[in-house]
């Protein structure tokens, strides 16, 4: 067992610099600012559901869990499906800042992929706030029509978050007791929608386990499910460990005995991820996370796919575009929207190209549009104007779908005062949600455009 080498640390940052490092995210990982301290996020949780059962705390362990407070239930008999639109309830209404472990993890730009083993959305609006750009979330059970690792995905969202023991739904299965986790990992090991794509990815990539704070028989079993071969025969992937803030005792021993690639470490989780920043940002000086970047220009689009629909935004309305986007690919269409911060010249003619091969044009308006100012976003609009527009004249569908994302008047927007969308209308999207019917138009157009070149 090697705990606090500095080998370990020498280790990690090559695998993630190589961009082969996944990190898990446990509970024990997410400790939250509070009046009256920082505590973990997940006993906030369980000391609010043991207050609606009316379940003394005292009566419970030290270090309670939602699992003890609803084993703890005398009308509890096994099945704790019926408590899962309390917790939904209560994840909804708990407000807490984010944790600032995730925000660090977030920070490390060669994290693409994320496995969570909690239940929670915590993670994902760490990498938003971080990268201003929305992850792909894929849970198990699934919760919407991503059901597996894609790399697609990635490219598309930039990073994706598994979670392999669901997510607070109304709608799906998520694990709040040991024995949920143990039907929950049975069916992602065996069952029929085992997610075999990201298996495959995590027996290739090293592991940094971070506060799983699993018991040490499951730990045992997962780490070896996420190996091709026994722990103990030679293999270039290694495992972080960081359970220290529960007694691992016998798990770090087992370690030491039969799996030499394994690192188990012996800090706290949110001491690691602590480290692990500051060691990436000492080698990485010039790696800042994706919404602190001051000069954007040189960093290239990405690739967009022939039929998408093109949002275009101005630079002060990002978050609401990049919300429009995701909730547009959430239900099921294909959309490109520029992610850098400061869109400009330096990728003119790819940006041109996507426009010209879009089925659909997206221009976001707001306050921040209302201008006569060469910016580039008006650079955009006008293309679409003059390039994109004339090919659908004499067609019974158009390609501008304008949409609003604050409460500016329709008198107040100079574009419709200009005709430089036609005779389209604007749908209103506040703060990016767009409206059902908004939705519909844009999946009819995309439908017909695919139409028109199969």
């Amino acid at each position: 067992m090697i705990s606090n080498d500095s080998t370990v640390w020498e280790d990690t940052l090559l695998a993630v610099e190589e961009g082969q490092a996944v990190p898990v995210i446990g509970r024990d990982l997410l400790v939250v600012d509070t009046e009256t301290g920082p505590q973990r996020y997940h006993r906030l949780v369980a000391e609010r559901l043991a207050a609606e059962l009316k379940i003394p705390t005292d009566h419970l362990p030290p270090e309670f869990d939602t699992n003890d407070v609803i084993c703890a239930y005398e009308k509890f008999h096994g099945d704790s499906t019926g408590f899962s639109p309390r917790v939904v309830r209560i994840v909804k209404e708990l407000k807490v800042p984010l944790p600032e472990a995730l925000l660090r993890l977030a920070q490390i730009s060669k994290f693409n992929l994320f496995v969570s083993t909690t239940c929670d959305t915590l993670l994902e609006e760490a990498i938003f706030k971080v990268r201003g750009r929305r992850p792909a979330a894929v849970a198990f059970p699934a919760t919407s029509s991503l059901t597996d690792f894609d790399d697609a995905l990635l490219e598309q969202h930039g990073s994706l978050v598994f979670q392999v023991l669901g997510r607070v739904s109304a709608s799906a299965p998520f694990a709040l007791t040991e024995g949920q986790i143990l039907e929950q990992m049975h069916n992602f090991m065996s069952g029929p929608q085992r997610p075999d794509k990201l298996i495959a990815r995590l027996k290739e990539s090293h592991l940094l386990m971070l506060g799983v704070a699993f018991p040490d028989w499951l730990s045992r079993f997962l780490l070896r499910f996420a190996r091709a071969k026994p722990l103990w025969d030679s293999r270039s992937i290694m495992e972080v460990i960081v359970d220290g803030g529960r007694p691992q005792q016998d798990f770090g021993v087992f370690l030491s005995h039969f799996s030499e690639q394994s690192r188990f470490f012996e800090g706290s989780p949110t001491d690691f991820v602590n480290e692990l920043h500051r060691r990436w940002l000492e080698r990485n000086p010039t790696t800042q996370p994706a919404s602190n970047v001051a000069d954007g220009g040189a960093e290239k689009p990405a690739r967009m796919t022939s039929g998408s629909i093109f949002i275009s935004y101005a630079s002060e309305d990002r978050v609401a575009a990049f919300r429009l986007a995701d909730q547009l690919s959430a239900a099921g269409l294909e959309v490109w929207v520029d992610r850098r911060i400061n869109p400009g010249d330096n990728y003119r003619h790819t940006i041109e190209r996507h426009i010209h091969e879009c089925c659909a044009f997206v221009p976001v308006l707001s306050r921040n549009t209302q201008t006569d100012q060469p910016r580039w976003f008006r650079k955009e609009w006008e293309l679409a104007a003059r390039d994109l527009a004339p090919e659908y004249w004499g067609l019974d569908r158009g390609v501008f779908f304008p949409v609003v994302v604050d409460d500016t008047p329709n008198s107040e927007l100079v574009e419709f005062k200009r005709k430089l969308f036609g005779s389209s209308s604007a749908a209103r999207a506040p703060e990016g949600s767009p409206p059902p019917e908004f939705i519909q138009q844009l999946d009819q157009a995309q439908k017909a455009w695919r139409k028109t070149r199969a």
